[in-house]
């Protein structure tokens, strides 16, 4: 599933790119695979929860390195492993990103938060759109309940998310751009 939404993502990045700069652009992709802070030991009651992230950028560049297309995503996967050592999560279970469960993922209705987490990354790609490597890592943040959050006019009030690992995924695919 998550290589079909990469692959479709790769195709639609590469062509939005040829239109909008006549063909000279650059396809990159960068990713981090983490185990997440909120993995817990088993107990004699409950079971282990092993939660992992990993963070995807697919990004084209034009020929003066400035985004033209950009996809950040997440597959947050959440794996339960009882106090035996038997994992209880369904192996056929279809797990979907944090793009694709969109409303579903929550961040409104159960963390408070003004935009679930799609739409602030939608509104991180779109500051990304026209920048360079050095002004992407350049972003301005400050301190936040989790991190470091943007701290960019564009951006705040409506982005309460995290920022490093995109910031880190991006430059990467930007990188890796060829």
């Amino acid at each position: 599933m998550f290589k079909k939404i990469m692959i479709i993502t790769l195709v639609v990045l590469v062509l939005a790119g040829c239109a909008a700069t006549g063909g000279a652009t650059k396809l990159g992709l960068g990713h981090d695979v983490s185990i997440s802070s909120l993995s817990t030991d088993a107990t004699a009651d409950a079971a282990a929860k092993i939660v992992t992230d990993t963070v995807m950028a697919a990004v084209t560049v034009d020929s003066n390195g400035k985004v033209v297309g950009i996809n950040i995503d997440d597959a947050q996967i959440t794996l339960a492993v009882d106090n035996t050592g038997k994992l209880t999560t369904d192996k056929s279970t279809v797990f979907k990103t944090k793009d694709e469960l969109g409303t579903d993922y929550g961040m409104i209705k159960f963390g408070g938060s003004k935009y679930e987490w799609n739409q602030q990354v939608a509104f991180i790609e779109g500051w990304m759109v026209g920048k360079t490597a050095s002004q992407i890592a350049a972003m301005k943040t400050k301190d936040g309940a989790e991190g470091k959050i943007a701290d960019e006019a564009d951006l705040v009030g409506k982005v309460s998310i995290t920022v490093p690992i995109f910031l880190k995924v991006v430059a990467e695919a930007m990188t890796n751009a060829k």
